[in-house]
């Protein structure tokens, strides 16, 4: 065999790399791999671990998701119809079965967490940018003993909002974010996602861990995680609302 096709063999065995400069290189590379192969559906139950200073007091809620935007929580006693809705950008509270209040703010999570690979990629990344990101910065590190890349900072020093991606399995693992208020107090929110599942043709988190201002806040857990191809979108209707069975 002569050189030049030796060369060429190389070439096509050669394990091929992507150099990533920026925030944006790394959405990127999620969404290449993720776009349209994202579970669209997904339901579960979980245990919500809630820690208010030395309090811990422990629920159950019941969660079915549709992406890019839905997401309906119910909370035992499901019987009580204590139910939050998202859809879009908006939330809906009910209790007694009976909606008390409604409000302009959706869950930046749904969208981070697999709403993303439901858009077209240039909105997804006009979206990301809204909640606050910059995709020009970003940087390698460690956490938890594994390779990330760290979109939103360009160094460790930097108290900026950022979001965490393995980098072998290309998940969000950690999500922080810095909101300040009217009178310039500033709340540091930390979010940290783990124990991802194989679903569909991409993945799902089944631990989420949450702090303030870098005190444990809420643990939740996920059991019973499905895909649900068939899911009835009229559970995630304010104005058609049904209390739901749940089976453990």
């Amino acid at each position: 065999m002569n050189s030049k096709i030796l060369l060429i063999t190389a070439l096509l065995f050669a394990p091929s790399f992507t150099k990533v400069n920026t925030g944006e290189d790394v959405v990127k590379l999620m969404y290449k791999k993720y776009g349209g192969k994202w579970a669209r559906t997904l339901m579960f139950d979980q245990t919500t671990d809630i820690y208010r200073d030395t309090v811990k007091t422990t629920q159950i809620w019941h969660e079915s998701m549709f992406f890019p935007d839905k997401l309906r929580i119910d909370m035992e006693p499901v019987a009580n119809g204590s139910t939050s809705i998202y859809r879009g950008d908006s939330t809906y509270s009910f209790r007694n079965g009976t909606l008390r209040s409604s409000s302009p703010n959706g869950n930046d999570l749904i969208f981070l967490l697999g709403g993303l690979y439901f858009y077209p990629l240039d909105k997804t990344i006009e979206k990301i940018k809204a909640q606050g990101y910059d995709l020009s910065k970003s940087y390698e590190d460690t956490y938890n003993g594994k390779p990330v890349y760290i979109i939103g900072a360009a160094n460790k020093d930097e108290k900026t909002n950022q979001l965490w991606v393995n980098k072998d399995d290309l998940y969000l693992v950690r999500m922080i974010k810095y909101d300040k208020n009217a009178q310039g107090a500033v709340t540091k929110q930390d979010a940290v996602f783990g124990g991802y599942i194989k679903l569909g043709g991409g993945g799902a988190e089944t631990k989420v861990t949450f702090y303030i201002n870098d005190k444990l806040r809420q643990v939740e857990s996920y059991y019973n995680c499905k895909e649900v191809p068939n899911i009835d979108q009229k559970i995630f209707d304010p104005h058609h609302f049904e209390k739901l069975t749940f089976k453990n």
